[in-house]
């Protein structure tokens, strides 16, 4: 998925908006489940509340998953980032795993 065709105009990279979180994300995902930067792409679009963070996985980036987070958790990075986190790993492991076997198949 390129820039061009982001689900919503207001939808900008992660890295860009708030590049510690972007940090912190693809560190924990490379720690924990060995996906690297390269295999996902991290959006957000600023809430009222704070943001709505979401990763674009798998071949093409057809998959994704998101989460609103409110400012407080942002700060502090705490159990629902950390709830988040496991669930987009595990979620994009799985994916990469049924790409993976789809690409050897005779």
């Amino acid at each position: 998925m390129d820039s061009n065709q982001t689900a919503s105009g207001n939808e900008r990279s992660l890295r860009i908006i708030l590049p510690e979180l972007y940090h912190f994300i693809t560190t924990e995902l490379e720690n924990r489940y060995n996906i690297h930067k390269y295999d996902i792409q991290a959006n957000a679009i600023k809430e009222e509340s704070g943001y709505k963070v979401i990763l674009y996985y798998g071949d093409g980036f057809a998959h994704q998953m998101s989460r609103s987070l409110t400012n407080d958790v942002l700060h502090n990075k705490r159990e629902a980032l950390t709830e988040f986190l496991e669930e987009a790993g595990e979620s994009c492991k799985e994916v990469m795993i049924a790409d993976y076997f789809r690409m050897m198949k005779p």
